[in-house]
This record gives C-alpha cells, sequence and structure tokens, in this order.
C-alpha cells in the first residue's frame, strides 16, 4: 500500500503538501492537487484514518446507533444512510442496541474511541434521562425517526400517524378497534386521539394488547376477533408485529379483510410483499435520511453551532389489501 512519503516522491511534492491535499486543504495549487489525487488514485492509497484522527484530521466515519437491526424498517434507514454518506465521501459505522440501555451507553463509548465525525441516534428514550449521556459528545449529533427538546432531529410524527390511521379505520368503518404495543407509544396515543375526533366511544370499542409471551397474546387476540360479530380494526405498532398477527389472523381461518383489517407501520417490504398486502405508514425513509446527513454535514462544517433544528417529514398511509374494503 502506498505511503504519503512515496506519493511525495513519484510527485515530486513534499510530503506536507500532500497530505495537505489528501486531507482536503483548499490552499494548495489546483494542478498539485490534480497531480497528487491522480497519483493517489493510481496506487489505490488508503488513509490511516486512526493517524488521522490522532492529528486531528476528519476521519470520514459517521455512526449510526439503531436498537434493532434484525428489522427492515431500521435495516432500510441504515442502507439509505449508506447510501447517502458514500456521495458525500464518507462511511457508516453501525452500531446496534438491541433494546438494552447499558448496550446503548457501551455504543456510545466505542462511538467516542472510533474518533467518528458525527452521529445519526435512533434513541430508546427521548426523555431528558435517556437524552442526556449524548449530550455530553463533542461531536455533531443528531436523531433520526424521533423527537427529541433541544437536539437536532429529523423525524415523523408517530402520533399524527396514529391520528391518519384512526381516521382510515373509521372511514371503512369498523366497529371494534385494537392496538398491539404499548400503550407509552406516541402512535397509541394519536390512535386514541384520533378515535376521540371521530366521536368514539374508546372506552367500550378500543382494546391493546400486548405480552411479551407472543403465544399468549396471539392467542388472546385471535380469540376476541373470533367472538366479535362485527369487523374489528387492528393497529399493530410496526411492521414486523403486524406479519405475526396477520399469520395468527390467517392460520385460525378469520377472512382479512371482511372480519379484521390490519394496518401496521414503517411500510417495509415485509407490508409490500406479504400476500395480502398490508397497509402501513410510510415514513419516507429516503427522505428523511436525505436530509439527516444534509443537517448532520451542516453541523459538522459549522463546528456544531447550528441553531437546533426539529425537521419533520410528512407521513403517509399506503393502503392495500388488509384493509381495503370493495364498495359494494
Amino acid at each position: 500500500m502506498i505511503t504519503m512519503a512515496e506519493i511525495a516522491r513519484l510527485t515530486g511534492v513534499s510530503q506536507p503538501t500532500v497530505s495537505r491535499v489528501l486531507n482536503g486543504n483548499t490552499s494548495v495549487n489546483p494542478e498539485i492537487v490534480k497531480k497528487v489525487m491522480a497519483c493517489a488514485r493510481e496506487h489505490n492509497y488508503q488513509p490511516n484514518m486512526i493517524a488521522r484522527s490522532l492529528n486531528g484530521s476528519r476521519t470520514c466515519l459517521l455512526a449510526v446507533i439503531v436498537p434493532d437491526i434484525s428489522n427492515p424498517f431500521f435495516a432500510d434507514i441504515i442502507k439509505n444512510l449508506e447510501h447517502e454518506a458514500e456521495k458525500e465521501g464518507y462511511s457508516i459505522l453501525i452500531f446496534n442496541s438491541e433494546y438494552s440501555q447499558k448496550k446503548e451507553r457501551k455504543c456510545l463509548e466505542l462511538i467516542q474511541q472510533y474518533r467518528v465525525d458525527g452521529l445519526f441516534l435512533v434513541p430508546l428514550r427521548t426523555d431528558e434521562e435517556g437524552i442526556c449521556p449524548f449530550r455530553q459528545l463533542t461531536i455533531p449529533w443528531l436523531i433520526i425517526t424521533k423527537h427529541a427538546e433541544g437536539v437536532h432531529s429529523v423525524f415523523i410524527s408517530h402520533k399524527k400517524a396514529g391520528q391518519v390511521i384512526a381516521r382510515h379505520m373509521t372511514e371503512i368503518p369498523v366497529q371494534k378497534y385494537i392496538f398491539v404495543g404499548k400503550k407509552t407509544d406516541s402512535k397509541y396515543i394519536g390512535f386514541v386521539q384520533g378515535l376521540q375526533e371521530q366521536q368514539i366511544d374508546i372506552e367500550k370499542n378500543l382494546i391493546d394488547f400486548w405480552d411479551m409471551d407472543k403465544e399468549k397474546m396471539l392467542e388472546r387476540l385471535v380469540s376476541f376477533v373470533q367472538r366479535e360479530t362485527h369487523r374489528v380494526g387492528i393497529f399493530a405498532f410496526n411492521d414486523v408485529e403486524a406479519l405475526i398477527v396477520m399469520n395468527a389472523l390467517l392460520g385460525a381461518g378469520v377472512d382479512l379483510p371482511g372480519k379484521a383489517v390490519l394496518v401496521g407501520f414503517d411500510n417495509t417490504f415485509i407490508s409490500q410483499k406479504m400476500i395480502p398486502g398490508i397497509t402501513s405508514v410510510d415514513q419516507h425513509i429516503d427522505e428523511m435520511c436525505q436530509t439527516a446527513i444534509k443537517e448532520l454535514l451542516g453541523q459538522m462544517y459549522h463546528d456544531g453551532k447550528k441553531t437546533v433544528r426539529h425537521i419533520e417529514i410528512e407521513a403517509e398511509l399506503a393502503v392495500r389489501a388488509s384493509s381495503k374494503i370493495e364498495e359494494q
């Protein structure tokens, strides 16, 4: 592998000048830049990122922490961030917190050791206690997919999306409503508000299902749907849960969407490719990631002093067969 010293010898340029060129210094004569870069490409020069980080230069590395790398939604986030970062000459280091605050803190420690230039965070918690450790970072960072006070963020409103789903279900219509997930989820809060706006008595007509024992939960859910004489509307907090629910319902002979309509969240390939297709909230991941890269680089080039911005991406409901009732 060629070194800076060898590039200097081959091009007849001093090593300090070669260093300035390869580190992006714009004050060097354009002809010299052209000569040095041509030599570097010809000999496949690879920068020593560790050395660059130690002398204060940019490493051209960004990091992303996600809660579950196996979830197609977060895999799509990573793929899109990598694609957009590559356009700007950056690579992405991926960290998986596995929904563990302890591991999230460990990821943070590793990121600081790698001396990355910036961080994208999908946090486990957006309250001050959850965000506080990240406020100690000396590199630019932002939250993606969620919103937190006083932190740069690019997100959709899960609360608004829940309201959109509520309106969709009441228009079908359905008589009983199920939320598969935790009641603390802002999607649930928005769903409740949306139903109330449509004059639905949630005390009588809304039930939430959530149990870490999935088999037990699914048995109760299927039994509930089968006992009901009217159509039931089911909102699962993500596409993975929606798929699990759909398989349980179809396995029990429940007609979709005749007896039960189903809506997921994230609009991953799961909702798009299943038969029947699953209605799901599209978070416009490509737009979200393009915006996140732009915002993070903006922070980096302004030394992190850019005014805190909260950029909300508009969510959209992709309606498919799982909730599409044909007019008679």
